[in-house]
């Protein structure tokens, strides 16, 4: 038998493998916090975005989310709302789900829907993919009241 001591090596997490390309902030839905997001990406095509950060005492998941499953949730044509977002960080925190979707209002991905109707939809005008381009600026978010 020998005395040599074996290591072995961890398999990388997303955390290893994602490079953050940039991060922003933006409120949240409800106005009270501000919330830190990075966006991130493994070679060109594998795109991510995460909660970092919360300057609210809401809890949240810092998973890395990808963009594919992102588009897959707001796809359809009817209304957005946080619940929508639940199945990407099941069995994680249930605030982490409004998060994304307050991120996603602040890159201008989603719209408020027109005034008196709950939820949000997709900006046709900027798709999820359009926002990883290093060199792109998050548009100002409109207010409901806004015209």
């Amino acid at each position: 038998m020998s005395n040599e001591e074996i290591t072995i090596a961890e398999a990388p997490t997303l955390d290893d493998l994602v490079q953050v390309l940039r991060e922003g902030q933006c409120p949240s839905v409800s106005g009270r916090s501000v919330l830190t997001y990075h966006l991130g990406h493994i070679g060109e095509r594998e795109h991510f975005i995460r909660i970092h950060d919360n300057t609210g005492r809401g809890m949240f998941a810092r998973d890395w989310i990808f963009a594919k499953e992102i588009d897959g949730v707001i796809a359809g044509d009817g209304p957005i709302t946080s619940s929508a977002f639940r199945e990407l960080y099941a069995g994680r925190s249930i605030n982490t789900g409004g998060f994304l979707m307050a991120v996603l209002l602040g890159l201008g991905v989603l719209v408020p829907m027109p005034e008196g109707a709950r939820g949000y939809a997709r900006n046709p005008d900027v798709p999820l993919a359009s926002v990883f381009t290093p060199t792109t600026e998050a548009p100002k978010r409109k207010s409901r009241g806004a015209q």
